[in-house]
């Protein structure tokens, strides 16, 4: 069998595997209820040697392991590989660019085994348009070869080639998931290393046998503690391991760095409000939705009447963004009339007799709201439950700038026409462009029609050409970083180098660059030929001053240009929390950018959006792809409040919100 890329640190060894005997079906179960999948999978795989695993709890286990040898050895195993599709579809893995690629393993292991292509193509779609490495390319293009369908071929255009570049790594994956069970074994290392809850905890100095005890006694330590077991130390001093689970003194950063076998150890009721707001959003993002009602439930304990609605407003939403509708209806039920949730409701449940009457009660409760965010909502519930009207409802949010984050809404709109098997690019991502430009639609330009026909053809060309560059550059800066800490032998038998790659890096930048003003340059082309087309159309058409040529973002934030000043950078804990679990390149981009909105950069505070029907201003701009910096400016300093996910963004900003 062809090796398995990563096996230098797993924590699952054949030593685990023999000590574990033949594990019956419960006590998978009991370490899945515990968080532990790695122990679940390690029983999976001992069991697996002598009797069948059923396909069900495979399912289950494979959100929860981080390493693709693991997620192949897990596949190997799985008596239906085509159930594999359910975690996917349900999205039970963590939205994070590490999960991506196993998430890829898994939709490659049910596409052979001879899944459904139409419930396929959805998930191949959203996969293709997530960030992760070369490897998960290469296996998504290999699947969208298969697949006789032009909008699949359009959504997969950016990746078709990582299928042939990397066809060496596809068989290697190929061949791990179809593997026996020996010989997925054999792959495994004979023994690991175990850590204790991901920390590095400095132990206390021993004192010396005739030093006073330091336990306070008085005594000697020889005649104290010298004989007594010492208890494992915890991240907090003076607290022994076992007692750090239910201590008042856990911070939000020890909840961020726990495994999430301990964080189901926590005593929820004796934690603090802020490690318990941080235990909240972990358990968001493993998924562990019994633990999170849990968590909600102790928070509504110690919350007010209004703090109580806004906890279970965020939780109905998170488990409705989930597709946990039967989980989230006693929460809707609980928070009483609301009529965006009833209209999602009754069309999920095909009431067609409720359904039209509660979409009309909701517009007509929003169509002279003064709050923005009521209509966005709206467009969202519809996206979930009616991809096709909630395109529509959100193409109206974008075209009127009702919504916080219109890059946001239309990556949802992407999102349900890759349900709907629809060409992809939605024709409002230019509706956008447009109304940034400040361009303003006229019936009166006429001659200029078909020169806008070609710029706006032109504009998407050299939109594509951009995407595609910078998937290459993410897949690169993958396998430059893979390179550098492969062993030194591999390095040698390697043909490329670092230095080659680094670049390649450099040369796609460029590329990128250069595309980018391909943009600009094609944008002030269109600009000329509507004015010229309003110039021909009469004297009524010159009263209006032509629109600006720079690509500005909404100016409902009231940033001009060249206006900012230095200012003094200042960080939220949420925003320091973020840094540490986000990916390195992720980090680095967001200081970086920090340092250059504090420096007052034109161009940079140009990108930036102003959040919509806030008590105190939030700012927000964007940080590489998936994730959003939000912000303020007070008095000479640049609040940073938070680094969160586009997921994470609606529910982040309903907070911020409710906040005075």
């Amino acid at each position: 069998m062809a090796e398995n890329r990563v096996l230098a640190g797993e924590r699952i060894s054949r030593a685990q595997l023999d000590a574990a005997g033949t594990p019956d079906e419960a006590a998978i179960e009991a370490a899945l209820a515990a968080l532990d999948s790695e122990q679940a999978a390690t029983l999976a795989l001992a069991r697996a040697r002598t009797a069948t695993v059923p396909a069900n709890l495979v399912a289950r286990i494979l959100p929860g392991i981080e390493l693709p040898a693991i997620t192949n050895a897990l596949v190997a195993i799985c008596p239906d590989r085509a159930a594999l599709l359910e975690p996917l579809e349900r999205r039970w893995f963590p939205q994070t660019k590490d999960a991506s690629e196993l998430e890829a393993i898994v939709l490659y292991g049910a596409w052979k085994a001879g899944a459904a292509v139409d419930r396929i193509k959805p998930e191949l779609r959203r996969l293709a348009a997530r960030s992760m490495t070369a490897e998960g390319y290469a296996l998504l293009a290999t699947i969208a070869a298969s697949i006789d369908d032009a909008n699949v071929r359009a959504a997969c255009k950016p990746i078709a080639s990582f299928a042939t570049e990397y066809k060496k790594q596809v068989a290697q994956d190929d061949a791990a998931m179809h593997a026996s069970i020996d010989k997925v074994v054999a792959a495994l290392p004979a023994e690991v290393e175990t850590s204790l809850g991901g920390f590095t905890v400095r132990g206390a100095k021993q004192p010396g046998r005739n030093d006073p005890c330091s336990c306070g006694s008085g005594l000697k330590y020889k005649k104290c503690c010298a004989d007594k077991p010492v208890a494992t130390p915890s991240p907090i001093p003076g607290v022994a391991w076992d007692d750090f689970f239910s201590s008042d003194r856990m911070l939000p950063e020890h909840v961020s760095q726990l495994a999430p076998k301990d964080l189901a150890r926590i005593e929820i009721a004796k934690v603090g409000v802020d490690a318990l707001r941080a235990l909240h959003t972990r358990f968001v993002a493993l998924r562990a939705w019994d633990r999170v009602e849990r968590v909600v439930a102790e928070e509504i304990a110690r919350s007010t009447p209004d703090e109580v609605t806004k906890l279970r407003d965020d939780l109905v939403f998170q488990l409705l963004e989930a597709g946990e509708v039967e989980r989230a209806r006693p929460h809707i039920a609980a928070l009483g009339e609301h009529p965006i949730y009833a209209v999602e409701l009754a069309i999920r449940d095909g009431r067609r007799e409720d359904s039209w009457p509660a979409l009309l009660a909701a517009v007509r409760a929003f169509v002279d709201s003064p709050v923005n965010a009521d209509d966005a909502d709206l467009a969202y519930a519809l996206l979930r439950a009616e991809p096709t009207l909630g395109i529509y409802f959100a193409r109206a949010c974008i075209g009127t700038l009702h919504v916080d984050d219109a890059d946001l809404m239309l990556e949802y709109v992407e999102d349900a026409r890759d349900r709907l098997g629809l060409k992809p690019t939605d024709p409002a991502w230019d509706i956008l462009d447009t109304l940034r430009a400040g361009v303003k639609s006229s019936s009166r330009r006429a001659p200029a029609k078909a020169a806008q026909a070609s710029e706006d053809t032109a504009l998407h060309d050299a939109r594509a050409k951009v995407s595609e560059l910078e998937r290459t550059i993410d897949a690169l800066r993958t396998e430059l970083a893979d390179m550098r800490t492969r062993p030194a032998a591999e390095l040698m038998r390697a043909a490329p180098t670092p230095s080659g790659l680094e670049a390649r890096v450099r040369e796609l930048e460029g590329l990128i660059r250069e595309g980018n003003a391909e943009r600009t340059e094609l944008r002030k082309q269109l600009q000329k030929a509507e004015v010229e087309a309003e110039r021909r159309s009469g004297p009524d058409s010159l009263r209006r001053a032509p629109a600006p040529v720079e690509d500005e973002d909404d100016d409902a934030d009231e940033l001009p240009l060249g206006t900012r000043g230095i200012t003094l950078p200042r960080f939220d804990r949420r925003f320091s929390d973020a840094l540490e679990e986000v990916p390195t390149p992720v980090a680095t981009e967001a200081m970086r950018t920090v340092g250059i909105l504090a420096s007052g950069d034109g161009f940079s505070w140009r990108q930036v959006k102003q959040a919509k029907d806030m008590a105190r201003q939030v700012l927000m701009t964007r940080v590489g792809i998936h994730h959003r910096m939000l912000f303020r400016v007070d008095g000479g300093v640049l609040d940073i409040l938070d680094l969160i996910t586009r997921e994470q963004l609606l529910t982040t900003l309903k907070r911020l919100r409710a906040q005075r």
